[in-house]
């Protein structure tokens, strides 16, 4: 794992585990100030474990912000699902163009392919924040 996420992980108080799931992962919210427990599929490969990590710790940030029940308010599960996805592009494209690559020869298109999404019309608008940065 990157040092990126071991930070992430550390400044928002997660112990990140790996276990054999029937989903991605899971955050678990800790009791009596223990840190909060990640879960992860321990079946999935680096980078896809990385887009997991990065999805739960946006459900972490920004589910706070949703009003409504996840499991029962499909506007709320919405709403939770595309802050978690949009932290995970938003992360994973500052990322890419802190590795020094650069926008004029970066096709949003295939990194969108490349870290599973569907949402490109997020990675374009994420990609096109780094337009002017030269």
């Amino acid at each position: 794992m990157d040092t990126e996420l071991k930070r992430l992980l550390k400044e928002s108080n997660i112990k990140l585990e790996f276990a054999p799931l029937h989903c991605p992962g899971l955050l678990i919210p800790g009791e009596d100030n223990k840190p909060d427990v990640m879960i992860v599929n321990s079946s999935y490969d680096d980078e896809k474990a990385k887009n997991v990590i990065l999805h739960e710790l946006g459900h972490m940030i920004y589910d706070k912000d949703v009003q409504g029940d996840y499991k029962t308010d499909d506007c709320a599960h919405s709403c939770s699902e595309h802050g978690a996805n949009s932290f995970l592009i938003r992360e994973r494209v500052r990322q890419y163009f802190a590795l020094g690559n650069d926008f004029q020869t970066a096709n949003w298109l295939d990194f969108a392919k490349g870290i599973g999404t569907q949402d490109y019309f997020q990675v374009q608008e994420e990609f096109n924040k780094y337009r002017f940065e030269e």
